[in-house]
């Protein structure tokens, strides 16, 4: 039978052995920092020949600057035998026989034998590491610095199509003044509350942290704030009730989804409560599953009898609604039995993360 090739060996020739075959660099020393024992990858990483290390004091292998305080570390250490990382969150370096730096992590065990105290050192090479690090971190600088253009870029965006959106609405107003037809008027005035709803959105992402994606909930408010505050009907008369969830919509679905609300609001307003009649109209917005949402406005009014599409779609504004949601790739219905309820469903690109 093959007798295990171990048993030929004694304790201190399998010590040297594990040691020679350790993956990374391998050196004791004893208590005065003399090198008594290293493996091939020591070698290897410090340039140094076997014969020229053994004896030699540890310290040649400790950048200049910091020899000195090595002899008062190695004491510490003796005096407190454990295992453990050197340098406590130090950056660690050892110098190459070229006294080229190399920087490196060593891990301490202390070894007790009837030789006297020594400490067995693993030292790793981390270069490559710290170049990946350094590599990443180039990188990530150069991607905030990229974003923080883009947002720059975007909230400049944002802020002059607002501005320019301002101008339009104030030019609607001037030429309201000068009409004297009061149906004239009111189609201006129609137009000037679908170029505010879209100002809205970008003063709303300009004040934002997030210039791409739009709390809903208080753009909403103010949007309805806006439209009644034009109409002169007071909130008591008509109460504005919510009912929305917590979701934020990307620029390309908040814009057609303002104006649906702008159209819905400002139609239940004019025709929901005739004769000073008091009622509330709901705003509503709803997820119907991951990426599905409901837009709804619903009031108490006198209601839509016989309401028939094809006939009411030449008001500008359903056909708007019909068009928008056709932007949203959504479908929209009305109810009108008691009040009337007007229901835009649509889907998100993909699902929300909260």
């Amino acid at each position: 039978m093959p007798r295990n090739p171990a048993a030929l060996t004694t304790p201190d020739e399998q010590f040297r052995l594990a040691l020679e075959a350790a993956p990374t660099g391998m050196l004791m020393a004893d208590r005065n920092g003399c090198i008594t024992l290293v493996n091939a990858q020591i070698e290897n990483l410090f340039g140094y020949a076997r014969e020229e290390l053994i004896g030699m004091k540890v310290e040649t292998l400790v950048p200049p600057r910091f020899r000195q305080l090595h002899p008062e570390f190695r004491a510490g250490f003796f005096a407190h035998p454990e295992t453990r990382a050197m340098g406590g969150g130090r950056e660690l370096y050892g110098v190459r026989k070229d006294g080229t730096e190399v920087p490196v992590e060593i891990g301490l065990n202390p070894l007790s034998t009837p030789n006297g105290d020594f400490v067995l050192s693993s030292i790793v090479d981390i270069s490559e590491r710290k170049h990946t690090v350094r590599q990443l971190s180039e990188r990530t600088e150069a991607l905030a610095a990229t974003l923080q253009e883009r947002e720059i870029l975007l909230r400049e965006v944002h802020h002059r199509v607002k501005n320019n959106l301002q101008i339009i609405a104030s030019l609607i107003n001037m030429q309201m003044r000068k009409l004297d037809a009061a149906a004239s008027r009111e189609v201006l005035n129609e137009c000037k509350t679908r170029v505010d709803a879209i100002a809205l959105i970008h003063e709303k992402l300009y004040q934002s942290q997030d210039f791409t994606n739009l709390p809903f909930a208080s753009y909403a408010k103010g949007l309805v704030s806006t439209i009644m505050q034009a109409s002169g009907i007071s909130m008591e008369r008509i109460v504005v009730q919510f009912a929305i969830d917590d979701v934020s919509l990307p620029v390309d679905l908040a814009i057609p989804c303002g104006l649906i609300l702008n159209e819905l609001v400002t139609n239940a307003i004019k025709h929901a409560f005739p004769q000073l009649r008091r009622g509330i109209i709901l705003v509503a917005l709803r997820r119907l599953d991951a990426t599905a949402l409901q837009l709804s406005v619903t009031d108490d009014g006198v209601g839509m009898h016989d309401f028939d599409v094809a006939v009411e779609r030449d008001s500008i504004g359903l056909s708007l609604v019909a068009s928008l949601a056709d932007q949203l790739n959504g479908k929209w219905r009305v109810a009108g039995e008691a009040g009337t309820s007007v229901f835009v469903d649509f889907r998100m690109a993909s699902p929300q993360q909260d």
